[in-house]
């Protein structure tokens, strides 16, 4: 799938109470206002989130400490010639820690000290030390390496794009769900006329006996079929306008808009047939849909997290290496070389004269390293199952595409053959009526006639939108129904 749409751009008036409610101002008013899409865009939103909170470990982290201390201990060294042994302390520090993408850990610490003392031993009092360190630990084997350091990371930008698919999908969902209730609505007001104009015949027909009837021309009987049609007949038209209530319901709440069930007409259904090439679709489902791509990702994703869990199989080797340089200064009780004030001690850490340094290595390693061994072979696994999930996908979306080209070839045929019995119906009722009014038919005849011709109107309304539903699941497999109504949308 070459781009993803992230955010749909409506340029359609979202006017759900309009005389007449397109097909696509219907769609558009579900991609903006739908709770599932809505939900599917909140949980992008929190998926981006974790990106910042994953390479968040990265940054720099700043510390530092302040303490007070002293002690007065009892002593019977007798060269200190005092009973106790006073100290008193003032410390501070302050650190700044880094962890870089490489795998290395790098800190820089300060710290220093007043110390005051009544033991004659020590020349200064109070002392002033300072400290600055420098520390490095370089991993060499396991935790060594950009990539590996950075798989939360990358996978937390996998995750989002994961989201960001499930969103499009839901979009495209949404979008045929209302596209079917849409046409079911259309179908239901259809059939709706459609019992009305039968109910209206069955009326005509009791008129017509009545009339007849009071002229001596036909018995008491014929008046009674055309009563009992007409309330038959009112009965269906009932019952079309509870479906049609229905449709509309269900079409209200997948776009999360109320509609006027007086005010609100739906367009006519098309019976422009369209020729679908299946190996076609197939092939752009393949590039389109969002589901596939979703799934394509978690494959990337099990791939770094295998490359990661491999480096954790490795000793943990490191290189380590300190640094520090040391200031001393004091108030001096005789002559000494480190007589001066606090800022003295600092001058005299910048001139590195004290210093130590170490070097070295440190390594450790689980013997058998079972844990991350099972780990990846866990893993490892739940990829053969990624990849089987993708597989079966890919078939289910190829019967997807063989199943609505069904439901489109069914329900084309049925409706240029339910059309052409319309048309003979319709003929047949015209012939017949000119019989009834010659007196050489009767209201048994006309009421089935009126049926033939009202139930082939059905079929053909019913075999269209079989067509359309067919041919929306088509373009929704396909992951393309929204290209297909025009909908643009960000990069």
């Amino acid at each position: 799938m070459k781009r993803f749409v992230f955010l749909i751009i409506l340029s359609v008036p979202l006017l759900a109470n309009a005389a007449t409610l397109t097909l696509r101002e219907a769609i558009a008013l579900g991609l903006q206002n739908n709770y599932s899409i809505l939900i599917e865009k909140s949980s992008a939103e929190a998926k981006k989130e974790l990106i910042t909170a994953e390479d968040a470990k990265f940054d720099p982290v700043a510390g530092g400490s302040v303490s007070a201390g002293g002690s007065n201990k009892p002593t019977d060294y007798a060269p200190y010639n005092m009973d106790y042994l006073k100290e008193r302390t003032l410390n501070g520090s302050a650190q700044l820690q880094k962890l870089h993408k490489n795998g290395m850990t790098g800190k820089f610490s300060f710290e220093t000290q007043k110390t005051g003392t009544n033991n004659s031993y020590n020349e200064l009092d109070p002392a002033y030390r300072t400290v600055f360190y420098m520390n490095i630990i370089q991993p060499i084997l396991k935790n060594f390496g950009k990539d590996i350091n950075a798989t939360g990371t990358k996978n937390a930008e996998l995750t989002f794009k994961q989201a960001q698919y499930q969103l499009y999908s839901e979009m495209t969902a949404t979008a045929a769900n209302i596209e079917t209730a849409y046409y079911a609505y259309v179908r239901a007001m259809d059939v709706l006329e459609l019992s009305k104009t039968s109910e209206e015949l069955a009326k005509n027909l009791l008129e017509y006996d009545k009339k007849r009837f009071a002229a001596g021309i036909v018995p008491i009987t014929e008046v009674q079929q055309a009563q009992t049609a007409l309330a038959g007949r009112r009965e269906q038209t009932v019952n079309a306008r509870a479906a049609a209530d229905t449709a509309l319901i269900n079409l209200q709440n997948l776009i999360n808009s109320p509609l006027d069930r007086n005010g609100t007409a739906p367009e006519k259904l098309s019976s422009a047939f369209i020729q679908a090439d299946g190996g076609q679709f197939y092939k752009t489902a393949l590039d389109a849909s969002p589901l596939l791509e979703k799934q394509r990702v978690e494959l990337k994703k099990q791939d770094i997290t295998l490359k990661y869990l491999k480096n954790q199989e490795l000793p943990e080797l490191d290189a380590l290496a300190t640094l520090g340089v040391i200031g001393l200064s004091g108030n001096a009780r005789d002559d000494s070389h480190f007589d001066g004030t606090y800022h003295d001690s600092l001058t005299d850490m910048t001139e590195g004269d004290g210093f130590e340094w170490k070097v070295g290595l440190s390594i450790s390693y689980p013997l058998g390293a079972r844990g991350a061994k099972a780990r990846t072979a866990s893993v490892s696994a739940e990829k053969m199952r990624a990849v089987y999930a993708l597989k079966k996908m890919e078939n289910d979306t190829r019967s997807g595409i063989d199943t609505a080209l069904t439901a489109m070839d069914s329900g084309k045929s049925r409706y240029l053959i339910a059309q052409e019995f319309v048309g003979l119906a319709s003929v047949t009722l015209e012939q017949e009526m000119k019989k009834l009014n010659e007196g050489l038919s009767d209201t048994f005849r006309i009421l089935k006639f009126q049926e033939d011709l009202t139930d082939a109107r059905i079929r053909s309304v019913n075999a269209l939108y079989e067509y359309r539903k067919g041919e929306a699941e088509l373009y929704r497999t396909a992951g393309t129904n929204l290209d297909r109504f025009g909908f643009k949308a960000g990069e």
